[in-house]
């Protein structure tokens, strides 16, 4: 079903934020809160109530009931829906990245094994929170869009090939390691090819170690700086980067 796109107001926000404060509050932090489907019909009745959000002024819809394979997927779609106007889409506007996590809450939570309950997380997942270099990018609505919107296609299939529920390591080891890696096409490229199983499309075993020879790890905090030193990285072709790589990555290459 669609509908207008919109945001919390804060009264809005707060009723989310109480939702998940009473469920987390059950569990040590540690520990995943198991949530039901009364928690899902509670959260849709703040998605539904007027009194709680406003229209995004000169948004289109999106499509409440709509199903994604991965975050890679979800993401893709948030970028297509989303207007291009920044103050209306950054991080910082919480009313509406929480309202679309509300909207897609139970695919955002990872269902058990007979998916009667759901794990629900601490609420930065869902909730932005004021500025945090070590939080904001585990939003998982807002760092699927930013992902496509910001690095592109090849940048998000790298960190968002994944399910809808789960954080990324490649988006905690390398999104926040070096800004020159996600701006250079060539690395993500090859990057792409090395790293995530072209089969199932998650990322191979030890891809991000830090000590592995060869790693996505290594090639975006160490390797990668080097040969920016000496070469002009951003106007080369994929091919030429797999001729500067050293042998340490023979066993990665296609």
């Amino acid at each position: 079903m669609k509908r207008t796109l919109c945001e919390f107001n804060s009264e809005g926000v707060a009723a989310f934020q109480e939702l998940i404060d009473a469920e987390r509050e059950k569990v040590k932090p540690s520990q995943p809160a198991r949530v039901s489907e009364d928690f899902f019909t509670a959260v849709s009745k703040l998605v539904e109530d007027p009194a709680l959000l406003h229209e995004v002024s000169g948004a289109g819809q999106i499509d409440g009931t709509m199903i994604f394979a991965s975050r890679y997927d979800f993401g893709e779609y948030l970028h297509e829906m989303l207007p291009n106007e920044l103050s209306k889409i950054q991080y910082s506007n919480v009313g509406l990245w929480a309202w679309i996590s509300a909207v897609y809450l139970p695919q955002l939570l990872k269902p058990s094994s007979r998916g009667k309950t759901h794990d629900l997380w601490s609420a930065y997942r869902y909730i932005p929170l004021a500025y945090s270099k070590f939080r904001y990018y585990r939003h998982l609505a807002f760092i699927s869009f930013w992902l496509h919107r910001q690095l592109g296609v090849t940048a998000a299939r790298l960190f968002l090939s994944r399910p809808m529920y789960e954080h990324s390591d490649a988006i905690e080891q390398l999104y926040t390691s070096d800004k020159d890696f996600l701006t250079t096409p060539a690395l993500l490229e090859v990057s792409v090819e090395m790293y995530l199983d072209a089969e199932n499309g998650v990322m191979k075993k030890k891809a991000l170690g830090k000590e592995t020879p060869g790693s996505a790890r290594r090639l975006a905090t160490k390797v990668a700086k080097q040969l920016q030193m000496n070469f002009d990285m951003h106007s080369m072709t994929k091919e030429q980067v797999y001729c500067l790589l050293p042998a340490e990555f023979d066993a990665w290459r296609k």
